[in-house]
């Protein structure tokens, strides 16, 4: 009877500690439940979005050239290449061949900040990982064919001025560029078909949920 009584009296003590606990971790446990679900729909959603353009793809490149797989991401590795470059460079009359006037309006909006506190931006290095077609649609009429791609690359990006080199907002400040790390980007660039080839339309750091899949709209034509 005494041991009963002790292990009754140390349960009694206990019982507030214990719902405590249980008041924290089953909630915390639930979110990381939920959590974990959402990203695990976020990766399926990316996955279903690849195998959904490269069935499209396959449909399309049937019909017309421009969409071939392989042709279509040399192309736009191509594109991305020389527009950064361009861009880097502050060149926009030679941007206004292939980037349309919105992405051209902003990057411009940039230079000029930057030119007034006396920095430039900077990619160096500038490696191209994987370009991916993420997203498309194909309308009667090259004008209204558009195609977003998934790029991906491993760079150093920073800005540097008189005062040495330095990420945006980072405020450490270096002679060179070393102590900055290189990362891995992603980013979204959407392409619009003309005549002679893609134009660039607009540039997203996330997928942009807004455009319509072909399927979602209208059957390939």
């Amino acid at each position: 009877m005494a041991i009963l009584a002790r292990v009754s009296y140390a349960y009694f003590m206990l019982e507030p500690l214990l719902l405590t606990v249980a008041a924290v971790t089953v909630p915390f446990g639930l979110y990381l439940a939920f959590d974990r679900k959402k990203t695990e729909q976020r990766i399926q959603k990316r996955i279903n979005r690849h195998e959904r353009t490269r069935q499209a793809l396959q449909r399309l490149s049937q019909l017309e050239e421009h969409w071939n797989p392989g042709h279509l991401r040399f192309e736009l590795r191509q594109n991305y290449r020389s527009i950064q470059k361009l861009r880097l460079a502050g060149d926009w009359d030679a941007l206004t061949s292939n980037v349309a006037f919105g992405p051209i309006q902003e990057w411009r909006a940039e230079w000029d900040r930057r030119e007034k506190i006396g920095v430039r931006w900077v990619l160096d290095p500038m490696e191209i990982v994987d370009v991916q077609p993420v997203n498309l649609q194909n309308r009667p009429g090259y004008e209204k064919d558009f195609v977003t791609v998934e790029i991906e690359t491993r760079r150093r990006d920073f800005v540097q001025g008189p005062q040495g080199c330095f990420q945006e907002g980072s405020g450490e400040v270096g002679d060179t560029p070393e102590h900055i790390a290189i990362e891995l980007f992603k980013e979204y660039w959407t392409f619009n078909r003309r005549s002679d080839g893609w134009t660039l339309v607009r540039t997203d750091r996330v997928f942009p949920e807004s455009l319509a899949f072909i399927e979602d709209e209208e059957p390939a034509v």
